[in-house]
């Protein structure tokens, strides 16, 4: 732009020196002709391009994206599927129950899916065993009883995220 400005002063300075009147710049709209053999353009898919009366109107698009009113209500279903779900896997896994059993089998404890113990039985050969013995035998199968209901509560909830369509975080390597 300068460049332009520079050498229109210097052109119309030698104008004036010769006698003539200085041309005048002009900007580029001024110079080319408008072409009239162009059609409108009309850009209908972003935002619909349909009539305020609602009816077709060539539109389609899928209407504005940033509507907030629809984004709201879309988020809130959303929101109430996901509780509904989460509710009926958690009424599951209250209701689901877990054995472990120490590596003897004289002690068997019983876990609902939500980790919650439910019952303790031992056998006369568990009792027969001693206080240590047996308070070992007791926090084996508390430990197996505790990962088997840990495993099913993680079952089910990727079970969850795949009905949610939520991405499983161990196949993204996450």
């Amino acid at each position: 732009m300068q460049a332009l400005q520079c050498s229109s002063s210097i052109s119309s300075r030698a104008a004036l020196a010769r006698g003539s009147r200085p041309a005048r710049l002009t900007s580029r709209a001024q110079r080319v002709p408008a072409r009239s053999n162009r059609g409108t353009v009309r850009v209908n898919a972003l935002f619909g391009g349909g009539n305020k009366e609602g009816g077709g109107g060539g539109g389609g698009g899928g209407g504005n994206p940033f509507d907030m009113k629809n984004m709201m209500e879309a988020v809130k279903k959303a929101q109430t599927l996901v509780q509904a779900e989460t509710q009926k896997v958690q009424q599951e896994l209250a209701e689901t129950e877990f054995e472990g059993f120490d590596e003897e089998e004289t002690v068997r404890v019983v876990m609902t899916g939500n980790q919650a113990p439910k019952s303790v039985d031992i056998t006369q050969e568990g009792m027969d065993a001693g206080k240590e013995e047996l308070s070992k035998r007791v926090t084996a199968a508390m430990q197996d009883s505790h990962s088997k209901s840990v495993a099913g509560m993680k079952e089910k909830m990727q079970d969850l995220a795949k009905t949610l369509g939520i991405p499983n975080p161990n196949q993204l390597g996450m």
